[in-house]
């Protein structure tokens, strides 16, 4: 009997070292991927996105899939889920079908042989959305992996990023401005007189209609009405702006006058080479299209005249004028007939300043380029233009990432540069890369931030001091096979007691170091280190007497 117990004791403290040996080798995630994966293994699946191709008429994303174990993944499809914010958007949600293969690697947890997938991003159907919803600031993707493992597990792996077109801010394209005019522009005092603005056009729509009725009134809405109590020429403008600030503008003169201010001549401009150009801007303006009302009998025009908006004159049936600044000026034309009644006509001349030479290079840099889970990289962009300048100050560029969390979706240059932070997932992988994409409308650049995992280690010169004493506190950051890190990498210190002299600072050769100065006899202080999202090990500093 004694024999039989002893013979059970040790098959249970057999089973208990077997489990627990078990249990150290998976990890703490040991009934997913852990103890149960021992009998039933099921394959760990990774996928990151590599490149987005916005190219006209493809538009397609880069996927990278391979496995962490010896389980071969075999996928059916893929699931694509758009979202504003939080919201799902079910219309451009979709499922695809597709075969493709991902290998098992040779060694547990290491990755197996690359799956390159090239997908169709359905970027114009996302972009036709924003188009009529005009609201969204911007639209993120979530592609899903679907399929099963060599062991028969349904497996489905996901990656998450922005749609960068379509994020706020890229629409640089004015509205069209134009309204009709109700009963007519040629009326007597009082006279009332209905705006309407509702053929007015937007890529993105129309956010405000503003109007200024040229006798010190102003009003707002797509559908205005306003009486003139004075007799006299008012020029309407009308300004409307879109969701973007952009601007669109149109002009119209309404004369107001007695009975015999009806019957006026008729004004017509005519512009060559067109309405809009770049400083200096030279315009031929065209009269001869005007014409007298066909009440007044056998009366002509008599006097064409110019106001060219910018405090400039003219006059004559055509006339040139050059616009030296840019601005945009309300040239208006008078004409004059026989019978002394006078016709109006306005046009819009738009000048823009010295066309700058166009974004040619976005070269995108990390500091540090390696980091650790939970480390922060300092990201640049520089930008020059196609005569290899710095472009101005001021110019937007936006980013946007694979992987971690940016500081910022967009940063103005300055010197030509612009930057923003990316910030490492905590629990990302040590080989893991997170892409991040610089751009500019069509122009792009890009700088993967490698993931390292390391271990630091802490000690002191001195774990005595005496009060007022100073004792050096010296971090040594390294890999996981002791290799120490690249220069750059922050580490972060921190004390119960006492005084640090940098509270962070950055390796140098995988070394940061500060000082702690403690004051008081009796005084304990613990000091530990953090880089990243790892700790070091604490060491103990006392302040004895001397």
């Amino acid at each position: 009997m004694q024999y039989k117990s002893k013979k059970n004791l040790s098959k249970i403290l057999f089973i208990a070292i077997l489990l627990s040996f078990t249990l150290i080798l998976v990890g703490c995630n040991w009934l997913s991927f852990g103890l149960l994966n021992i009998f039933d293994p099921q394959a760990q699946i990774r996928v990151n996105y590599t490149d987005i191709d916005l190219t006209e008429g493809e538009c397609t994303i880069a996927l990278e899939i391979y496995s962490l174990n010896e389980v071969e993944f075999i996928g059916t499809g893929f699931k694509y889920e758009y979202y504003n914010g939080t919201t799902k958007i079910s219309s451009l949600s979709k499922m695809v079908g597709a075969t493709f293969y991902v290998a098992p690697s040779i060694l547990p947890g290491t990755p197996g042989p690359t799956t390159t997938i090239d997908l169709p991003l359905y970027y114009q159907e996302a972009q036709d959305y924003v188009t009529s919803n005009p609201l969204i600031t911007e639209i993120t993707c979530t592609i899903s992996l679907i399929g099963t493992d060599g062991a028969g597990h349904n497996i489905t792996k996901s990656v998450t990023f922005d749609l960068p077109a379509l994020q706020p801010g890229i629409d640089f394209e004015p509205p069209k401005a134009y309204f009709d005019v109700m009963p007519g522009t040629t009326g007597t005092a009082p006279f009332t007189v209905v705006f309407d603005a509702s053929s007015s056009t937007d890529d993105r729509g129309i956010a405000s209609y503003s109007w200024n009725f040229g006798d010190g009134n102003t009003g707002t809405g797509v559908l205005v009405s306003h009486t003139y109590v004075d007799s006299g020429s008012y020029i309407i403008i009308l300004t409307v702006t879109d969701y973007y600030g952009n601007k669109g503008y149109d002009t119209e003169v309404i004369t107001v006058g007695d009975e015999a201010a009806i019957g006026a001549p008729i004004a017509k401009i005519q512009v060559t080479p067109s309405a809009t150009g770049i400083a200096p801007f030279t315009v031929a303006f065209d009269a001869s299209g005007s014409y007298v009302n066909s009440g007044c009998g056998s009366c002509i025009i008599t006097n064409y005249s110019w106001n060219f908006g910018d405090g400039s004159t003219g006059t004559g049936i055509a006339t040139t004028h050059t616009y030296v600044s840019a601005g945009i000026y309300i040239t208006i034309l008078t004409v004059t007939d026989s019978n002394g009644k006078v016709g109006y006509a306005t046009v819009v001349i738009t000048v823009t300043s010295e066309e700058e030479p166009t974004v040619e290079t976005i070269t995108v840099n990390a500091n540090p380029e390696s980091n650790v889970p939970g480390g922060t990289s300092t990201i640049s962009a520089i930008v020059t233009n196609s005569d290899g300048d710095f472009v101005p100050n001021g110019t937007t560029v936006y980013f946007y990432t694979n992987s971690g969390v940016l500081s910022a979706d967009s940063d103005n240059t300055t010197n030509g540069i612009a930057t923003v932070d990316l910030t490492l997932d905590d629990n990302m992988q040590g080989g893991e890369t997170a892409k991040v994409t610089a751009f500019i409308g069509s122009k792009t650049g890009y700088v993967d931030v490698k993931c390292i995992d390391v271990i630091i280690t802490i000690y002191a010169d001195k774990y005595s001091v005496i009060p007022g004493g100073i004792s050096t506190i010296t971090a040594v950051v390294t890999d996981t096979v002791g290799k120490p890190v690249v220069d750059g990498i922050i580490v972060i210190f921190f004390t119960t007691k006492g005084d640090l002299s940098l509270v962070n600072n950055a390796t140098i050769s995988g070394i940061a170091t500060t000082t702690l100065t403690l004051s008081t006899t009796g005084d304990t202080a613990t000091v530990t280190a953090k880089c990243g999202s790892r700790v070091s090990n604490p060491i103990v500093i006392t302040c004895e007497a001397p």
